[in-house]
């Protein structure tokens, strides 16, 4: 393990030794995935009573209010991350029964990715998204060690599985993370989603399984992160593309070229996986403090340097204070959230922040 990641310090730019024995220690240790803080943290607690009340369906599912009250695998994910962390046994429960019963594919272990209320049939597009995959997973790992129930792990382990079997694909030097299993590689490229790197359940997925080849998908995308970045602020797009005869990164075609929705969880996933190197800190540092919490962008072009016509939501903003914004003040909480998806990205902030994120 040693040898693997010195050798992949050296591939990376701009990222030090140190950097890379906080992220090899952290790969061993997997201290954020305690239990220790489950159940035992009041600010936590209390933010996942008001995302509870504002966003969880009795039926067991999570409701994103900012998509016309759909559901979806990532919803069901975090959903389940939250419970388990704050202790709440009965909402996971509720939640893990609906996702296996709605979602869960019956030939693999991965989930379709949306659930439409009230549309006949609810589910009619079966393909999976990969982050929320990996939320699920590392939500059954956290309630499985929390309540002692080896089921749940069993049933994280069978999950990631897949994603090793059925989500990666070596790509010339790469072995990158699919975001789906359908529409996302032709012969001439491969499309990413650079946030569906949730790296704290790829380390979870290592320290579960030995399996290296987890190893190789977390380096690569490491450095796939690093390289691929664009425009004045240096700040990866929503939607990355690789091309399969030169490895050249481009932004992808067929979406907007942001930095946005989606692109906004890659410093928060670094930073609670303490991999937020020093060079992506101080660029995402230079970006934040540009425009100041009070008028942070929604999104950043990043062929043009044009923003939106609007202000970002709370949840991005405390994104932001854990990857260089200075004078943030505290965390917003979740009353102020405007949506599910705002309120999502703050209570992780919550958790990343309550176990240790950071270098």
């Amino acid at each position: 393990m040693l040898l693997d990641f010195m050798k992949l310090q050296k591939q990376v730019s701009g990222m030090g030794r140190r950097s890379f024995l906080s992220v090899m220690a952290a790969a061993g240790s997997i201290p954020f995935l305690s239990t220790a803080l489950a159940a035992d943290d009041p600010a936590i607690n209390a933010q996942w009573a008001i995302f509870r009340a504002k966003y969880f369906h009795p039926d067991g599912r999570i409701i994103d209010t900012g998509n016309s009250g759909e559901s979806h695998s990532e919803g069901q994910g975090y959903g389940m991350l939250f419970a388990a962390t704050a202790g709440d046994q009965a909402t996971f429960e509720a939640m893990w029964a609906w996702t296996r019963a709605n979602l869960q594919h019956k030939t693999d272990a991965l989930f379709s990715w949306r659930y439409l209320d009230g549309h006949n049939p609810p589910v009619a597009d079966k393909n999976n998204a990969t982050d929320g995959d990996l939320l699920i997973a590392l939500g059954l790992v956290r309630a499985g060690r929390l309540w002692k129930r080896a089921d749940y792990i069993q049933d994280a382990i069978a999950i990631y599985g897949d994603v090793l079997k059925l989500m990666t694909l070596q790509v010339g030097p790469y072995l990158v993370l699919l975001p789906g299993g359908v529409g996302f590689a032709t012969k001439d490229s491969v499309t990413l989603n650079l946030s569906y790197y949730v790296m704290p359940s790829l380390m979870q997925a290592f320290a579960l399984t030995g399996d290296a080849r987890w190893q190789k998908v977390m380096g690569d995308g490491l450095i796939i992160i690093n390289q691929g970045r664009f425009g004045e602020w240096k700040l990866p797009p929503d939607w990355l593309s690789i091309n399969r005869q030169n490895g050249h990164f481009s932004i992808a075609k067929g979406w907007p070229p942001r930095f946005s929705y989606d692109a906004i969880r890659v410093p928060l996933y670094l930073y609670w996986a303490h991999m937020l190197s020093p060079d992506l800190l101080a660029d995402f540092t230079r970006f934040w403090n540009h425009f100041g919490a009070s008028a942070l962008p929604g999104w950043i072009d990043l062929t043009n340097g044009a923003r939106s016509p609007y202000n970002a939501p709370p949840g991005y903003l405390a994104v932001a204070t854990c990857s260089g914004l200075s004078s943030a003040g505290g965390l917003p909480t979740l009353d102020k959230a405007p949506d599910y998806y705002s309120a999502a990205l703050t209570l992780l902030v919550y958790i990343a922040r309550g176990e240790g994120g950071g270098m």
